[in-house]
């Protein structure tokens, strides 16, 4: 059967972070200085509390990150490229912010060239990407390259492709918004457990950063 072989994976895994949640916050404009709002950061708590039940996770380390501090200074750079090369699984919240966002962008292209490591050495098994449905979105709203990834699964309530999670919240849907979230968590595991996604040296990502900074001050120089 399958459901036992797939417990016994669970509680074979490896001790890292689960999720690493990349949000729109454009560090670039003044929606810099806004921490991530009440429901994105009700549904990560709902996310998290959902992981920790789901897997043997200590307790002590974060089932999610989620970045909740201003993107500049060396030591906040250096947090977040450990936090890239630790997580098991990127968690894009699909978004029109999202998409117009550098920083997301830095992060995916980090996530990306750690999956690309696995390809060179032919370990490569599965995208480690779980998007999530922020806002109500066609498929022709989502550029590449998270349009390349499924984001839409016969099994979620279908009130979720049409609202997104941020929908389901303003409309009062909480009951469907806390099965979605449910479902997301054992995405999330079951692509981990599937992907085996190897950590990776933080220095593997430096020259995406000195690239992304060096793009901020030209940024700043017009």
């Amino acid at each position: 059967m399958r459901d036992t072989p797939y417990r016994d994976e669970v509680r074979s895994s490896v001790q890292r972070p689960y999720g690493f949640m990349s949000y729109g916050r454009n560090p670039w404009s003044p929606e810099s200085d806004r921490p991530p709002n009440e429901r994105l950061r009700r549904f990560h708590t709902r996310l998290t509390e959902h992981l920790v039940e789901l897997t043997d996770l200590d307790a002590g380390i974060p089932a999610v990150y989620l970045d909740q501090r201003i993107p500049i200074g060396t030591d906040w750079q250096d947090e977040l490229k450990l936090r890239l090369a630790r997580c098991q699984v990127l968690v894009p919240v699909l978004a029109p912010r999202l998409f117009s966002s550098r920083w997301c962008e830095l992060e995916w292209d980090c996530f990306e060239r750690r999956q690309q490591l696995h390809r060179d050495r032919g370990t490569f098994i599965r995208s480690a990407v779980v998007p999530v449905l922020w806002a109500p979105l066609r498929p022709a709203d989502i550029p590449r390259p998270y349009s390349q990834v499924q984001y839409a699964h016969q099994d979620f309530h279908p009130d979720y492709q049409r609202l997104g999670l941020l929908g389901l919240q303003n409309h009062g849907r909480h009951k469907v918004f806390n099965e979605v979230a449910y479902q997301l968590a054992q995405k999330i595991v079951e692509v981990a457990v599937s992907a085996r996604l190897d950590p990776c040296e933080p220095h593997e990502f430096d020259s995406l950063f000195a690239s992304a900074n060096a793009s901020q001050g030209e940024k700043h120089d017009v």
